[in-house]
């Protein structure tokens, strides 16, 4: 359902999709209507909890960006889209956790909880946003 949406906002703004390789892993390639290549990683989560892609695969570029889809009971869904530059200097809700040390990836995420959600406003899919982003 999540990323349906995502595509059909980016279909609406003029581009090209082409789904991953590997349908379950979340990310498009996409060409924007001025031939910009990019990539988006779509995520579709309920309120509450994290979400993380790790950074091995969503390294930070202007031509990356992760798409938050969030579900909430009774309401339409939150569009979230993240700037993946924007973890180089991550503050609330986006999370930059090393693991130094440990077994697990580094990984680059966002917050979820219900106290995370107005720092989140920030992200919110507008139609200037979105046409900012896929020129």
């Amino acid at each position: 359902m999540g990323k349906a949406l995502v595509c059909e906002r980016l279909q609406q703004l003029g581009c090209v999709i082409r789904p991953s390789a590997n349908p379950g892993d979340g990310r498009l390639e996409i060409t924007t209507v001025s031939g910009r290549e990019l990539e988006v990683f779509v995520s579709t989560q309920r309120v509450g909890g994290y979400v993380f892609w790790t950074k091995r695969r969503l390294q930070p570029s202007a031509e990356r960006f992760a798409a938050l889809v969030l579900l909430d009971a009774g309401s339409s869904p939150g569009l979230y889209l993240v700037p993946s530059t924007d973890w180089l200097e991550a503050s609330p809700p986006l999370t930059d956790r090393e693991y130094e040390g440990l077994a697990s990836e580094p990984e680059s995420g966002i917050a979820i909880g219900r106290a995370s959600l107005g720092a989140l406003h920030r992200y919110a899919w507008t139609d200037s946003v979105a046409r900012r982003a896929f020129r």
